[in-house]
């Protein structure tokens, strides 16, 4: 995988999971608020005031209900009433003793939100002054939670930047363990594609020497040695394929070196058609060139050999998927700082489908058709810093057109900088 496909995968995950981590922040953020409302709601129950209003006079006294004073007592309960003139208590149930008989207002103002006598107390004013509800030693908790407004008014910002900076570090743990996982599985993937194809070239020779030795002998019928040429062939044939194979490895898991240096992509044109052409070529594979005089004037920076692979695999496309024979069109034109080349024929071109998967940004791993000599191609214009086009031409038949930059003496070429 590409860095530019890992680092959005590693962005997916860090999406993933940093929407993982609010909605479990949301939750734990709700679940406590539902347990602290819960909590101090049961701690607050039975309340103060049914308690207070209940207490009634009688016989210049007072008392409570029963079922109120069996209330009081099931949860160990006290009460007392301090009276409004004398700060005196007037009346108390099952007071303890360490609790005073008398209160000024600076007592009553601090009890009346904390303890008296370490003891959880409730307040209710009456008509007669001052309802005390007291629970007993730690059986709650009484220190009420104060911040300032403009504090509280920070807390949702301090969530949204701690969502985001949670967010950077999934992020860059993310690249970092994605990009050296996508790493090491591709230097594994390129290791063992080297491993298979130099396992296969060893019984290949063997059989492409023997095939050779039965073929050109005199012993054998010519049928058979027909058919040891075919053998051959075909030997020469998937040799060729492991050989492309080999090559689209190094060059997708940037393995591949460039062998630098200033070319004249007007003579490899020429010298492409020419070894075509002496290579007995059937006739039915006309071949013409086309060179703009402007471009002959302009050089390119590159590999030698990767670019004559190039317009190999192009010319040789058209010559393998066209068996009824076809014309070819070789052209070089200069388009400002660029060279364009052009390889058309008159065949029966792109389907859709492969048309379609020609033209993506990337290439899967099997191609339909026009497959690994295309594939190659793609490559190597990529290393090149340049861009391609396949298309087919409404006359009949296909082309694809090739753009790369001329040559620039500041130009640095990296075979990590492969994006397709």
């Amino acid at each position: 995988m590409k860095p530019k496909r890992a680092l959005h995968s590693a962005l997916r995950l860090a999406a993933l999971l940093a929407a993982i981590l609010a909605v479990g922040l949301v939750v734990n953020i709700g679940l406590f608020s539902y347990a602290v409302v819960t909590l101090s709601d049961k701690g607050s129950e039975p309340r103060v005031s049914p308690y207070a209003e209940a207490l009634g006079h009688t016989n210049g006294g007072y008392m409570l209900p029963e079922e109120i004073m069996d209330a009081l007592a099931a949860n160990d309960y006290w009460a007392m009433l301090i009276s409004d003139e004398t700060g005196k208590v007037v009346w108390a149930y099952e007071k303890p003793v360490e609790v005073a008989e008398q209160y000024t207002l600076s007592d009553v103002a601090v009890f009346s939100r904390w303890y008296l006598n370490d003891y959880p107390v409730k307040v209710w004013g009456v008509e007669d002054g001052l309802f005390v509800l007291g629970a007993p030693k730690d059986s709650a908790w009484k220190y009420p939670l104060e911040m300032p407004v403009a504090q509280l008014y920070f807390w949702p910002v301090w969530f949204g930047v701690a969502l985001v900076c949670n967010f950077l570090v999934i992020l860059t743990v993310s690249v970092r363990m994605t990009g050296r996982w996508h790493k090491n599985r591709d230097a594994a993937r390129a290791e063992w594609i080297s491993g298979v194809s130099h396992d296969i070239r060893t019984p290949l020779s063997v059989v492409l020497g023997y095939a050779a030795s039965l073929e050109n002998g005199g012993a054998l019928p010519d049928k058979q040695r027909q058919q040891a040429g075919i053998i051959r062939r075909k030997g020469e044939e998937m040799r060729l394929l492991i050989a492309d194979l080999n090559l689209v490895s190094r060059l997708e898991y940037a393995m591949e070196p460039l062998q630098t240096e200033r070319l004249s992509m007007a003579a490899l044109v020429r010298e492409a058609a020419a070894d075509f052409l002496n290579a007995d070529l059937d006739e039915k594979y006309p071949v013409e060139v086309e060179i703009d005089p402007a471009a002959v004037a302009l050089q390119l920076r590159g590999d030698r050999a990767l670019l004559v692979r190039l317009l190999n695999n192009l010319i040789g496309n058209s010559v393998h998927h066209n068996p009824q024979g076809c014309s070819i069109r070789i052209e070089l034109c200069a388009e400002r700082k660029l060279l364009r080349l052009t390889v058309q024929d008159d065949g029966t071109g792109f389907s859709d489908e492969q048309l379609a998967l020609l033209n993506r940004n990337t290439l899967p791993e099997a191609s339909l058709g026009h497959g690994l000599g295309l594939r190659i191609v793609k490559r190597i214009v990529a290393v090149h810093g340049g861009r391609v086009r396949f298309r087919n031409d409404p006359s009949g038949g296909c082309s694809c057109t090739v753009w790369l930059k001329a040559d620039s003496k500041k130009r640095k070429f990296h075979i990590d900088s492969l994006v397709l």
